[in-house]
């Protein structure tokens, strides 16, 4: 004869939470779905309602008129049953690695051989149906919302699931205990303030560092005496003819500066032709007459270095990475803290 396999509600943080259906639900609901963006107005060119897709929405599923009856013992079915589900929608300080998140318990819920989905309990609906003379709940009819989560909720000591190590059964040594939610809270609260503060500073440092390799708005400027004295012109990138040294003056650059991520290459005559020589930034030349180009420039060209423009690019976008998380740290920081007070 079969062996009937109770459904389960298996915590990953503590063997104290488990939990198991007096009897097995009769239905299991999932649901699945994507969100889109829809315009009230935008269409396609056959004028179909114009939609994005923008991300898929967590995976529910509903345990829908699950029974528990302790009339024949007389049991309260309270504390025997629905005091133990209670627990999981309450808030406790859990582990997720190095540091605690206030947070319901996680569960997976499993049936026989199924491992479900990993999840925490959406929302507990329950209603007491049976009561003895003296007024002791015996009955109860409960419905359950589940929703997944992925395992960045779980610490790295989190249970795995054994059905003959279930409950009590579970002799293993326990996930660390969970702390209180005011602790943990004060905990969250304080590494989502130093993310903040942190991020955005090492968004700006790295943003420093970026420049140091190419600046987008930088140019190189001439001047017509040593020491960045006198006429100047100040050029990006590009091709420069004698009819482009502005006030400087043909053959009359004296200084310069280029700056980080380009590259100037003067010409000693006209269409970029005769002797030239070639700067690379960030550099700042006080007098030519050392490298014998002083009053002998008649046209140049700037130029990016593409290998610093990479690395620019590179060191920007772990800026902005680093950025979005302060962000988001500085926005989730600020509204717990309006929670918790």
């Amino acid at each position: 004869m079969t062996t009937l396999s109770k459904a389960r509600l298996f915590c990953s943080d503590s063997n104290e939470l488990d939990f198991e259906f007096m009897f097995n639900p009769d239905k299991v609901q999932f649901k699945e779905s994507v969100s889109v963006g829809e315009s009230a107005s935008a269409r396609t060119e056959s004028g179909r309602p114009l939609v994005s897709f923008e991300y898929p929405n967590a995976r529910t599923l509903r345990l829908k008129k699950v029974i528990f009856d302790t009339y024949e013992s007389g049991e309260n079915i309270m504390s025997v049953y629905i005091d133990s589900l209670r627990q999981s929608v309450q808030f406790q300080g859990y582990s997720t690695g190095d540091s605690y998140l206030p947070r319901p318990p996680v569960y997976q819920f499993i049936w026989g051989d199924n491992n479900y989905i990993t999840c925490f309990v959406e929302k507990l609906d329950y209603k007491l149906t049976m009561f003895l003379a003296d007024g002791t709940p015996v009955r109860a009819e409960v419905n359950l919302s589940l929703k997944e989560v992925d395992d960045s909720f779980l610490s790295s000591e989190a249970r795995t699931y054994d059905e003959n190590q279930f409950g009590e059964d579970d002799t293993r040594t326990q996930p660390p205990e969970a702390i209180s939610v005011s602790e943990a809270s004060e905990y969250y609260l304080k590494e989502l303030q130093e993310l903040c503060e942190s991020g955005t500073g090492a968004a700006e440092e790295k943003k420093e560092e970026a420049l140091e390799n190419y600046d987008p708005d930088g140019q190189v400027t001439l001047y017509k005496h040593s020491n960045k004295d006198g006429d100047s012109v100040a050029v990006g990138e590009g091709e420069y003819d004698k009819g482009d040294l502005g006030d400087v003056g043909n053959n009359n650059l004296t200084s310069l500066y280029v700056p980080a991520g380009y590259k100037l290459t003067l010409y000693k005559d006209s269409e970029f032709s005769g002797e030239s020589r070639t700067f690379t930034g960030e550099i700042y030349i006080a007098h030519l007459s050392e490298y014998g180009f002083n009053d002998r420039v008649s046209s140049f060209k700037v130029e990016v270095d593409e290998s610093a423009k990479e690395a620019y690019e590179s060191l920007m976008q772990e800026a902005e990475a680093l950025e979005s998380n302060a962000s988001a740290a500085c926005e989730e920081y600020s509204e717990r803290q309006s929670w918790y007070s």
